[in-house]
């Protein structure tokens, strides 16, 4: 926008007559270039405003967005016009707005105002006028040989580059590195080139960190995308080259820009151990653990028969749901075969849901990775074995696990009665 300083360098006296000054502002567009453009080609609309007085303020101009288009004002994009009318000399300002099609359509700018404000006639006082802007429209085509670049990328130049940054001349685990990927093209704004770094594989082994990206415009545009890396293990990491197809608009040629290819080597220091494997001595322990539980199960069982004969599947259900809750993964399995085998036969639908939930619990518990807060794991046990009705006793089922039989993860350990 022009600010009011600026503006009022635009008074210009009227000339002989004062009959201009009857007239009503007048405003006109071009548009450059005219006719059918190539995707990504920018189009410059120019809007004229000249009024037979001056203007005491900056007009109001129209926003020029449109779909599936890139609407920016370039440098200079504001500045002051004088015309000869007749006999008299106008005062106006000119505005260019840039626009840059991204996709093959016919694009309409619809109706847009300009808001004027200028000397009334005579000296008098200000007026203010309401202009409408002449329809702007012009179609953008993807021209033969380009179908298929996806996204359409249009310039008269264009290269990639990978680069590493920051990584020792020795690198070990704990250490870290910055790959950035950079585009440079002669013709379209920055803005229209488009992202590279999701095209990166993610590599096991190392944890990415990307950045937001960094757009630079003038003579020649750029976009540098960079991506930290932390070593987190030893191994050889292929980045394999990038590549993206564009249209020379200048040759008009379909052409492919690539990098080279990146590899990183990180050699295994002395005394390495990877920090997520499971220490060889846990898988064990559970084993054993699992099977100490077991035994005292059967213990309190068999003594508890001994007292007061054998227990109701309704008493081992309680027991079952007591041991779920509050009790140790490893003393559920041993409770959940003794309810399994008081209830009768042949078995009630519903158990295979019970030992998929107590297996996903299992998991959790003795599996390689560390194990997670168990309470929604517990509550989805609980809710299979409510859900089993052994009355309903309909179609067999696969049975279960033996009560000696523990599986704990992949490994199963028999327990002597």
């Amino acid at each position: 926008m022009i600010a009011r300083a600026g503006a009022l360098l635009l008074a210009l006296p009227l000339l002989a007559g004062g009959g201009s000054a009857q007239e009503a502002p007048r405003v006109s567009v071009a548009v450059t270039p005219e006719g059918p453009v190539t995707v990504g080609t920018p189009v410059e609309v120019s809007v004229t405003l000249l009024v037979p007085t001056y203007m005491p303020e900056p007009p109001v101009w129209p926003d020029m967005q449109v779909a599936d288009a890139v609407t920016s004002l370039p440098e200079r994009a504001t500045r002051p016009v004088t015309q000869r009318i007749g006999r008299d000399t106008w005062s106006g300002v000119s505005r260019t707005w840039r626009i840059v099609p991204q996709r093959p359509a016919a694009y309409d700018l619809g109706p847009a105002e300009i808001t004027a404000t200028y000397a009334g006639p005579d000296g008098g006082q200000p007026v203010e006028a309401v202009l409408a802007v002449p329809d702007v429209a012009f179609t953008a085509t993807v021209p033969a040989g380009a179908e298929g670049i996806d996204p359409f990328v249009a310039a008269t130049r264009l290269s990639l580059a990978m680069e590493v940054d920051g990584l020792p001349a020795a690198p070990k685990p704990g250490d870290a590195f910055t790959l950035t990927l950079t585009t440079r093209a002669d013709g379209p704004p920055a803005i229209l080139l488009p992202p590279l770094s999701g095209r990166l594989p993610a590599l096991s082994g190392l944890r990415a960190y990307p950045r937001q990206p960094e757009l630079g415009d003038g003579p020649t545009a750029t976009r540098s995308e960079a991506v930290a890396y932390v070593i987190e293990a030893p191994g050889r990491y292929v980045f394999p080259a990038v590549s993206l197809d564009w249209w020379n608009s200048a040759s008009g040629t379909r052409e492919t820009a690539a990098t080279a290819a990146v590899t990183i080597d990180v050699p295994v220091p002395p005394g390495w151990r990877d920090p997520g494997a499971p220490a060889p001595w846990r898988r064990g322990l559970s084993v054993a653990l699992a099977g100490l539980l077991l035994g005292a199960g059967l213990v309190v069982l068999f003594r508890r028969g001994r007292r007061s004969g054998p227990p109701s599947p309704r008493a081992l259900k309680r027991a079952l749901r007591r041991a779920v809750r509050r009790g140790p993964v490893g003393a559920i399995r041993p409770a959940l075969g003794a309810w399994v085998a008081a209830l009768p036969r042949p078995a009630p639908d519903g158990l295979r849901a019970v030992e998929r939930a107590l297996a996903g619990l299992e998991r959790n518990a003795y599996g390689p990775t560390p194990p997670q807060d168990d309470r929604g794991l517990r509550r989805q046990v609980i809710e299979a074995v409510d859900a089993v009705h052994p009355a309903a006793a309909a179609g067999a089922a696969p049975p279960l696990p033996g009560i000696n039989d523990v599986v704990v993860g992949e490994v199963r350990a028999h327990a002597p009665v």
